[in-house]
């Protein structure tokens, strides 16, 4: 599990340096309505996942563990073209729509569609099996595609249209499927059977069903502020905001290797205290992701001063990370493996509804993207809380844990919103190890020790 977690984050640091060069090169040298249309397409995708209907999680359920050498090629075979017939009826569907309604950002979401849920049954399937560098490379082969196409255009061709960035997601992402679909064919050698079960299709929809409703629940909580930001207020303000949205998915890259790597890690072992501990981990590596805002910061007030009003809005996102990536780190994963999908969906449609109910009530009394970005972290954290008082969880934080948590977040507010980025870095950071010190001892303590186990084994490997 640790050398899938090295695996997860060198893939997710190649993807952060792509991700950053990308936001930034767009939303420079394109206008905002183009750049807003784009976001637009990005937005729409994010609901994708719901026309799989719940079989790619009932497939991610199946092969939660398992060694992918031991997994049997015709019953893979079937599991994968029964998917692939239901996404590809799902996107001629979503097409005639499109063509009728005359929308070509619907027309492209219905080849985007296929290609991202294509490319998410991979990944998923990668993710349940602990094969974390095929998955590295089902992350990473699309982005440095779409990146060099992105130069092209900007540069080369020097093109504002949307519809040419648009096009570059929707190609590459099939181009990249077709790949790995291949690539993953030599491993497993499943494409010669090509024959569709629809009995299969139904047992995987009906145990994939609730935890795709809450995964698209998540999906809908993701863009829920996007949407009232896009309805409510103007298309500048719509790609500003999705500019500091799409600051904190880059970061999100280096939470995702907690949310990846322990789905397939609780699906074997379930002791508390490692739990414990990986969870208080998982806290201290969001304290530290949620300091790159300093960097934005000072890239926006040097480099991009056009969506600089941006940055208070980037600060209050990536609070949320710290407490994302204990829910979907540590508690969702948790759901997933012990198959407690009705919990998880349950859970979800509370934190939508209130998150809804959040938004709109701020809107209409101070209609500030501010707000709507503060709504969004009022939401994660009661997520939290209600993970943490559970009916007898004995994962619950202690009371310095919490201690540590407010602290740094009233710090990390505070410096972000009043002080140079560069002070205000050195301020947070400065906190961040006197309160880890203080208040996280014995998870600094396993930390050095399994960084001094990593140390020992390198230098073993260099002799």
């Amino acid at each position: 599990m640790k050398k899938g977690l090295i695996q997860i984050m060198f893939a997710n640091i190649i993807s952060l340096v792509i991700g950053m060069l990308t936001n930034f090169i767009l939303p420079k040298f394109l206008s905002f309505e183009s750049y807003a249309a784009v976001k637009t397409y990005a937005l729409y995708l994010t609901y994708a996942g719901f026309f799989s209907l719940g079989y790619n999680d009932g497939m991610y359920l199946k092969y939660g563990g398992k060694d992918i050498n031991n997994i049997d090629e015709k019953g893979f075979s079937k599991n994968f073209i029964n998917y692939f017939f239901i996404i590809f009826l799902m996107t001629i569907i979503v097409l005639i729509i499109g063509i009728i309604m005359n929308d070509s950002i619907v027309i492209a979401f219905a080849f985007g569609l296929f290609s991202y849920n294509i490319l998410g049954y991979l990944k998923s399937f990668y993710q349940a099996t602990g094969e974390f560098k095929l998955y590295g490379n089902c992350l990473n082969f699309e982005k440095i595609l779409i990146f060099i196409l992105n130069l092209f255009f900007v540069f080369i061709i020097k093109s504002d249209n949307s519809n040419f960035y648009i096009g570059i997601q929707v190609i590459s992402g099939i181009v990249i499927c077709i790949f790995l679909t291949l690539k993953l064919n030599r491993q497993i050698n499943f494409l010669k059977y090509l024959e569709i079960s629809f009995f299969e299709i139904k047992e995987n929809i009906k145990s994939g069903f609730i935890l795709m409703l809450g995964n698209f629940s998540s999906g809908l909580l993701t863009g829920i502020d996007r949407w009232f930001v896009k309805i409510f207020l103007t298309t500048i303000d719509f790609a500003k905001y999705s500019f500091a949205t799409g600051m904190e998915n880059i970061i999100s890259v280096f939470t995702t290797p907690i949310t990846i790597a322990m789905y397939n890690y609780f699906c074997k072992k379930t002791d508390v205290k490692d739990i414990k501990m990986f969870k208080n981990v998982a806290l201290i590596w969001g304290t530290i992701v949620i300091a790159l805002a300093y960097p934005a910061k000072f890239i926006l007030n040097n480099f991009l001063k056009d969506y600089q009003s941006a940055n208070n809005i980037i600060f209050i996102l990536f609070a949320t990370q710290i407490f994302n990536i204990i829910v979907k780190g540590i508690y969702v994963n948790i759901y997933k493996a012990q198959k407690m999908q009705r919990k998880y969906l349950t859970q979800m449609c509370l934190i939508l509804l209130l998150a809804a109910i959040l938004d709109f009530i701020f809107i209409k009394l101070f209609n500030s993207m501010l707000l709507i970005a503060l709504a969004t972290l009022i939401t994660t954290i009661v997520w939290l809380l209600i993970c943490e008082f559970g009916k007898n969880n004995q994962l619950r934080f202690s009371v310095k844990e919490y201690i540590y948590i407010f602290t740094l977040l009233i710090i990390y507010i505070v410096t972000g919103y009043l002080l140079d980025p560069v002070i205000g870095l050195i301020v947070y950071i400065a906190t961040l190890i006197v309160s880890s010190l203080l208040l996280m001892k014995s998870t600094i303590y396993y930390l050095k020790k399994y960084v001094m186990e990593i140390i020992d084994m390198k230098f073993k490997f260099a002799k």
